[in-house]
């Protein structure tokens, strides 16, 4: 066999073992459509999930509250003022157990909001607090909160789950409640 025979035999072999280009290429494209049609969605629905995306990053752009639509109004400095006012101003030895953790709450947060601290974490010049600090600090807000859902604006019920939930709990937590007030 000559060089020349045994590159034309090669040639068919190689021909025999791959599809002439156009197959292949039709072969890959109609492979290529059907993952797409599979992956794919109706132009109307995408449309419509790219509309509420839209919406919804222009709400958090915005400030609004991205889930009643409805921009929510920033705390001030006067709401914290004011919330300090009614816990510890003259009215404030009036307020029911109940009340006075309710606004408790409301102006921890607040004082978050306006002035980026927790007050119910330690703070002082050389003090910083620590992961269990905030673990702790969060856990008494939802304790609290809680208390404060459970009980359903009778203060009598909430100060009673409040002492059930915090009655065996650690001395930190009992020495914090009777700090703010909240027990005796």
């Amino acid at each position: 066999m000559t060089e020349e025979e045994k590159k034309k035999l090669l040639e068919e072999q190689q021909k025999k073992q791959d599809p002439k280009p156009e197959e292949k290429s039709q072969v890959d494209l109609a492979k290529a459509l059907k993952e797409v049609r599979e992956n794919s969605v109706p132009k109307s629905e995408y449309e419509k999930l790219e509309k509420t995306n839209q919406e919804l990053i222009s709400q958090i752009i915005n400030g609004n509250d991205a889930g009643a639509g409805q921009q929510k109004a920033p705390k001030t400095m006067a709401d914290v003022q004011a919330l300090r006012k009614e816990l510890y101003g003259p009215k404030g030895s009036e307020l029911s157990n109940l009340e006075f953790w309710d606004k408790t709450l409301k102006l921890r947060d607040a004082v978050i909001e306006v002035e980026g601290i927790d007050p119910f974490l330690p703070h002082g010049a050389n003090i910083k607090p620590t992961e269990q600090d905030v673990e702790s600090a969060e856990n008494v807000a939802k304790v609290v909160s809680q208390c404060i859902k459970e009980a359903d604006g009778d203060s009598g019920v909430f100060t009673a789950l409040l002492q059930s939930k915090t009655n065996n709990d650690s001395q930190a937590f009992i020495a914090h409640l009777k700090k703010v007030g909240a027990i005796k």
